[in-house]
């Protein structure tokens, strides 16, 4: 007797396909967060106030960006390959060319360093958009079952997790030495993997979900503008732009706090290598418990948690055993809350198609690359203000002011971003699980 297979089952093969598409995506922003301020400041020696500035007048960009290529997308043809797996293959290829020239433009021109570092990275909004919206929007088509959802969250955010904790490891190793051909070894190493991750990932991967492609699933760009501000999404941006912020402030700030106050880059890597420590059982039990109690009280416990990781370093700043458990801690609270974040915004993406009949994969999707890029820019921006506005000097003696400032941004401000995301969508989040449940039937009974 044969047995019927379901059609929503995501083989192992898969699974691992998704994971590397992932995993090859971290480090364009993570090492932007972590190196790129230190590395225009300390070796190609620009000023760390305009460096601020830059990482602030990108986010304009990216504001019209992410909402019109998550537009384009959801009217993207879908092809023999589907929708969204040709597009993560060629944006993986155009964003690495740019980024590139992003790290190094400066150096190889030097007459007009500024403006081809603000060009490359002003254009590393949309072409980043290319491959990071498309990776988003894959988990609503792969698969209609919501178990499989949060499984696929959890191979979403090993992915991310453990490609942010090897780049957190190994750059501080690879750029110790400071000069310029290290980060030529470390760009040029994560870029190659980025865009081959892509590309295998991309292949390996099935869009399952077909797209009826009726009238009535197409939307207007007004109509999207109103599905990006509905209760829910909006909620999730705000309490995810939270976390991205306390994230980005302190890796930002963290190769300074290394360098010049605790005198040795490469302990970076210690700590940042102990947080997967804390992840790993924060990744797996936030999925199990969700199931039963839904990922609103696990996501919301899960910032709290990370909250108090990041604050509990201030009662000895620069003891690293403290700095070993706080970074556990932070670790434990944002493994629970990053590997629910996709599949809470698949559970979005399910409320606006439950409410409107419309498909916005692309552009539920485009919020998740907005918030990283804005967490990315305007995070990376406040430890280049504090610098700037505290008199440091790149290779001198660390002042009393520039000191409290490196502390502020790698202990305090992440402790409070995370605690206001807790409190944010513990309050005014409102799908609860029974919510999710009964609106997946209703739209699955409609399709039947």
């Amino acid at each position: 007797m044969s047995k019927t297979k379901d059609p929503n089952r995501i083989r192992l093969g898969e699974k691992v396909s998704y994971f590397l598409i992932n995993l090859g995506n971290i480090p364009v922003m993570m090492l932007l967060s972590t190196f790129f301020l230190i590395f225009y400041t300390d070796v190609v020696g620009l000023d760390a106030g305009k460096i601020a500035t830059l990482f602030l007048i990108s986010k304009i960009m990216d504001g019209i960006s992410d909402p019109v290529m998550g537009y384009l997308l959801d009217r993207f043809p879908v092809t023999k390959l589907g929708k969204f797996r040709p597009v993560i293959i060629l944006g993986a290829i155009i964003c690495g060319i740019n980024y590139i020239l992003l790290w190094f433009g400066a150096v190889w021109i030097p007459a007009g360093k500024y403006v081809v570092v603000y060009v490359s990275y002003l254009l590393l909004g949309w072409t980043f958009d290319i491959m990071d919206i498309p990776t988003n929007g894959l988990m609503p088509v792969m698969t209609a079952d919501l178990k499989e959802k949060n499984t696929l969250s959890v191979w979403k955010m090993v992915g991310l997790i453990l490609g942010g904790m090897i780049v957190s490891i190994t750059g501080p190793i690879i750029v110790a030495g400071g000069t310029l051909k290290d980060y030529y070894l470390l760009i040029f190493l994560y870029t190659g993997i980025m865009i081959a991750f892509s590309v295998i990932g991309a292949l390996g991967v099935k869009e399952r979900v077909p797209f009826a492609g009726t009238e009535e699933e197409k939307y207007t760009f007004k109509e999207m503008m109103e599905f990006l501000v509905a209760q829910p999404v909006i909620v999730t941006f705000m309490a995810s732009l939270c976390y991205c912020l306390a994230s980005f402030v302190q890796s930002g700030a963290n190769s300074y706090f290394f360098t010049y106050i605790m005198g040795d880059l490469t302990l970076m890597a210690g700590v940042s290598g102990v947080s997967m420590v804390g992840m790993l059982p924060g990744m797996f039990l936030g999925p199990i418990i969700s199931n039963k109690t839904g990922k609103k009280k696990i996501y919301t416990i899960g910032l709290a948690v990370a909250a108090v990781g990041y604050g509990i370093r201030i009662l000895a700043p620069t003891s690293l055993p403290l700095a070993y458990i706080g970074t556990i801690v932070a670790g434990l609270g944002g493994g629970m809350a990053s590997t629910l974040m996709y599949a809470i915004q698949a559970d979005n993406t399910l409320y606006i198609q439950h409410k409107t009949g419309k498909r916005v994969e692309a552009a539920i999707a485009s919020l998740s690359s907005f918030i990283t890029k804005v967490g990315q820019g305007v995070a990376g921006a406040i430890p280049g203000y504090v610098l700037a506005a505290t008199g440091f000097q790149a290779g001198a003696r660390l002042s009393a002011a520039s000191h409290s400032g490196i502390i502020a941004c790698v202990i305090i401000m992440p402790a409070v971003f995370a605690a206001l995301g807790a409190l944010l969508f513990g309050l005014k989040y409102k799908l609860t699980k029974e919510d999710i449940d009964r609106m997946a039937a209703e739209v699955l009974g409609r399709h039947s």
